[in-house]
């Protein structure tokens, strides 16, 4: 084994090593050339690990007469051509990993002969065809990954047989055809997705009798027909995604649907609610009873037929230019992605790749909900090119109980929101590792110059790197303006609830943008109808609002609190947690007690050094007892240069005192 080294160029032969070998291991290493030839002179050999290479070519059909074979991982490769029907005296093989390489042609229909398959991963590669109804007829199969590849036809009726399978995910093919019942008969399975396909027909009831189903994802079908009222009966379900289909009637109540943050039924318009509080939440409409539906039909379409008609026509040439105006714009962003080489879905491989399997050196930081990487993902064009695209990664720890919903709300806020001043999130992933577990993950443009609390408080005192008034001026304006446009510019308006120094990052040209949504909520126009409490609201401290404590709801009055103290703390250079605020002194509370001649004692000494003699003088003099032999000489203009200094400190603290005042209504906007 000599895996997870930096190994590069063509492996030599293997003429040489013992033919009793069992295990062959030399992944995560960065080995050229094709398949390393001479394997099949390894007859015990028992487990074939060579992903995570650059190795390119075919793969041999000499490897089928390694009849001892358990484990063949060749994944996250360049291999190309069809994968040869090589299975049929594999017998003992209990795991293929052959996802992300560049294979072609049809699924080996020899896989099926593998008694023994647990794992099956072909994942993101271009294989077409139908998958092999073979397949579906192994017993012991864990977990069949297929996702993105060139795969047609429909979901053959025996997936039922599969009764040890716990990972379905056959996402973004062209697969078509209804979603049997029978695929109940996977009794044991937690994660299904079977999203962007052609799936067509009603969802089936014997859905809601897959108990232990956590993911069940079927957005971007054709499906139609009512949501199953059996699907409340699934008390584990995690997550659930049914947007973008053209299902109808009432969405049920019980269960996952009691909880908005959890599920999505986006993109389907003739769905409505009789629950008042479940349409509010999700935008429907409230269901009409038959009866009074019939009756106001005829009230309307009877005498206003003609209208109808009109209005249809108009309808019609409206739909029809705002479809090509989506068409333009779906095309217009498809282009930039592809300018920018990184396509619109990515998966978790390419991820690992990006960040040198989450290696250390490329963290950049930790969260509540999972950790930040620099990722470096392949700009070129067939893998040819060696220019790197360098983004932002951050992977949720679904150990955390809260990371689901926290991915499901930054990605539901980061949707719908756009502005200069916020982080600008590239695309997400949303699937499963090689092991089988779930991975969630949201990629980012990079922020070179990284967190607002690294340039504050710098690791290196002695470096001298200070942000200037000016900088820290800028700053504050970039804030206020993310946090104004999610305020008042967005519908509904939406808070934050998480603003902090470490959630301020800072570009190339230190320009300020606001980032981490996980906690952000949505708020509905009246606040009779918002959330009734804050139970588990988590936010930073020292930051979060006085009244959230006392369980009051989340409010725009909560974020201008945040951002008060953050001001404070901008010029002050002092964070709320510091030692020095005991026995109630807090950080407004030291601000408050600054008057006019005592703005320099108080704010950030380091703006005093870095903004020339004028600014310095001053301070001296107004801290000086004013006796002239002490040979300070102060120009009119350095003089005027200070106090106009010394009146622009004031007022931003002054500002920052009136957003993080105590009560609530007391608060500026």
């Amino acid at each position: 084994m000599i895996n997870s080294n930096r190994l590069s160029g063509e492996f030599p032969s293997v003429a040489n090593l013992s033919s009793n070998m069992q295990h062959f291991c030399i992944s995560d290493n960065l080995l050229t050339g094709g398949f390393p030839q001479g394997i099949d002179k390894f007859q015990n050999l028992i487990s074939l690990s060579i992903e995570i290479n650059s190795f390119t070519g075919d793969i041999p059909r000499g490897i089928a007469t390694l009849r001892n074979l358990q484990s063949l991982l060749v994944y996250q490769n360049m291999f190309s051509g069809e994968i040869p029907e090589i299975f049929a005296d594999l017998t003992r093989v209990s795991e293929v990993a052959m996802g992300n390489n560049q294979f072609s042609g049809k699924i080996p229909i020899s896989l099926g002969d593998c008694q023994q398959l647990q794992t099956m991963d072909l994942s993101w590669n271009r294989l077409n065809g139908s998958i092999p109804e073979e397949i579906f007829k192994l017993p012991n199969l864990n977990y069949l990954i297929l996702v993105n590849n060139m795969l047609s036809g429909p979901i053959p009726s025996e997936v039922g047989n599969l009764k040890q399978l716990q990972v379905i995910d056959v996402s973004e093919k062209n697969l078509f055809g209804n979603l049997t019942p029978s695929i109940s008969g996977c009794s044991v399975l937690p994660y299904l997705n079977i999203s962007v396909n052609n799936i067509s027909g009603e969802i089936p009831n014997s859905l809601g009798s897959i108990m232990p189903l956590e993911v069940l994802d079927l957005s971007y079908n054709n499906l139609s027909g009512p949501i199953p009222q059996d699907l409340e009966n699934l008390e584990s379900l995690q997550m659930l995604n049914l947007s973008f289909n053209h299902l109808q009637g009432e969405v049920p109540t019980g269960n996952i649907f009691s909880n908005s943050s959890v599920f999505s039924i986006h993109g389907n318009n003739e769905l409505c609610s009789s629950d008042q509080e479940i349409a509010r939440n999700l935008e429907l409409p409230q269901c009409k009873t038959k009866g009074r539906e019939r009756n106001h039909l005829v009230r309307i379409l009877v005498p206003t037929a003609g209208g109808t008609l009109f209005i249809c026509l108009v309808f019609c040439f409206v739909w029809t230019s705002i479809s090509r105006r989506k068409k333009k714009r779906m095309k217009s962003s498809k282009s930039s992605l592809s300018v920018k080489g990184l396509p619109p879905l990515i998966s978790y491989s390419d991820i690992q790749l990006a960040t040198g399997n989450f290696a250390a050196e490329n963290l950049l930081g930790k969260g509540g909900f999972g950790s930040v990487y620099e990722a470096r993902f392949n700009n070129g064009d067939n893998g040819t090119s060696t220019k790197n695209l360098t983004l932002a990664v951050k992977v949720l720890d679904l150990q955390q109980t809260k990371a689901v919903q926290g991915f499901l709300a930054e990605c539901e806020v980061l949707r719908n929101v756009r502005h200069r001043n916020l982080v600008k999130i590239i695309t997400s992933c949303s699937s499963v590792d090689h092991k089988g577990d779930q991975f969630k993950a949201l990629v980012y443009e990079l922020m070179p110059n990284g967190n607002l609390e690294k340039w504050l408080y710098p690791e290196d005192v002695e470096s001298g790197t200070c942000l200037t008034l000016l900088q820290r001026l800028n700053t504050a304006i970039d804030v206020s303006s993310a946090m104004d446009y999610l305020h008042n510019d967005c519908e509904p308006p939406v808070v934050h609830c998480d603003l902090k120094l470490t959630n301020v990052l800072l570009d190339e040209n230190m320009a300020a943008h606001v980032g981490d949504f996980g906690l952000a909520r949505f708020l509905s126009p009246s606040p009779s109808q918002r959330e009734n409490s804050t139970t588990g609201l988590k936010g930073p401290v020292g930051y979060i609002a006085p009244e959230y404590g006392l369980g009051s709801n989340p409010s725009t009055n909560g974020d201008v609190y945040s951002f008060g103290v953050l001001l404070l703390e901008m010029f002050i250079a002092k964070k709320p947690t510091d030692g020095m605020f005991r026995e109630g002194l807090c950080l407004k509370n030291l601000a408050s007690a600054m008057d006019r001649n005592q703005v320099f004692e108080t704010v950030d000494p380091r703006l005093l050094k870095n903004h020339g003699s004028s600014v310095q003088s001053s301070f001296t003099t107004s801290t000086s007892s004013g006796d002239s032999s002490d040979g300070i000489s102060i120009g009119t203009d350095d003089d005027h240069i200070g106090q106009k200094y010394e009146e622009c400190l004031a007022a931003v603290i002054t500002v920052g005192l009136c957003c993080a005042a105590q009560s609530a209504k007391d608060r500026v906007s």
